[in-house]
């Protein structure tokens, strides 16, 4: 292969594998902003459905192309169990800080009404400090720092996108089969879902996190 097709390639690639959901050869030129050549971009999209990095989707007469997701790493149970933890303590603590941020800041300015200009310096000098130390600790928190080590907040960055790609390839398999069961099911969509007990993530208000 060429070296120019080589970098068509890895970056064909790239792009499919970040979006991760189905593109046409020409979306694919479109979205590289049409730096690599639309025969290019073909040859390689070609070459990665024969290593069978990409697979090859029919959607009427146009062929959409899209990372094999046996390719993509995913977590155990038991991982996405842990990380659901980590993610609700972090969340509980920053939520007890920023409470205690706002209790400290309305009590400032109730003292700033009601003491002399005395007493007012001194406990002014006393709650910024305080508040100073609790918004340094807020902003620790926020940054996973001292909750958690920069490993642990790593491993918790690829769970949650592993996670994602997990859900992602999970509903697009339940959908393909309920596809298929609607080809053949003499009744609406909304009646199979019912007949079969399946909520999507629409009808239970969840959305897939897009980062």
């Amino acid at each position: 292969m060429a070296p120019k097709e080589d970098i068509t390639l890895k970056a064909v690639l790239e792009y499919l594998t970040t979006a991760n959901r189905p593109y046409s050869t020409n979306d694919v030129f479109l979205n590289l902003h049409k730096e690599h050549g639309k025969p290019a971009v073909q040859r390689v999209i070609d070459q990665l459905v024969a290593e069978n990095k990409l697979k090859l989707k029919l959607n009427g007469k146009q062929s959409c192309y899209f990372v094999n997701q046996d390719t993509l790493a995913t977590c155990s149970e038991e991982e996405l169990a842990m990380l659901d933890t980590k993610c609700k303590e972090v969340d509980d603590q920053v939520k007890k800080v920023g409470d205690n941020v706002r209790q400290t800041e309305a009590k400032l300015r109730s003292l700033n009404s009601s003491l002399t200009d005395s007493q007012a310096r001194e406990e002014v000098d006393k709650i910024v400090e305080e508040n100073r130390q609790l918004a340094d600790r807020l902003s620790k928190l926020e940054n996973n720092q001292e909750v958690i080590s920069a490993e642990d907040k790593a491993k918790i960055s690829v769970m949650h996108s592993t996670t994602v790609t997990l859900w992602k390839k999970r509903k697009r398999m339940a959908t393909e089969v309920l596809d298929s069961v609607l080809e053949s099911w003499p009744k609406s969509k909304q009646s199979l879902m019912e007949e079969v007990g399946v909520d999507t993530d629409e009808s239970v208000g969840v959305k897939i996190p897009t980062s």
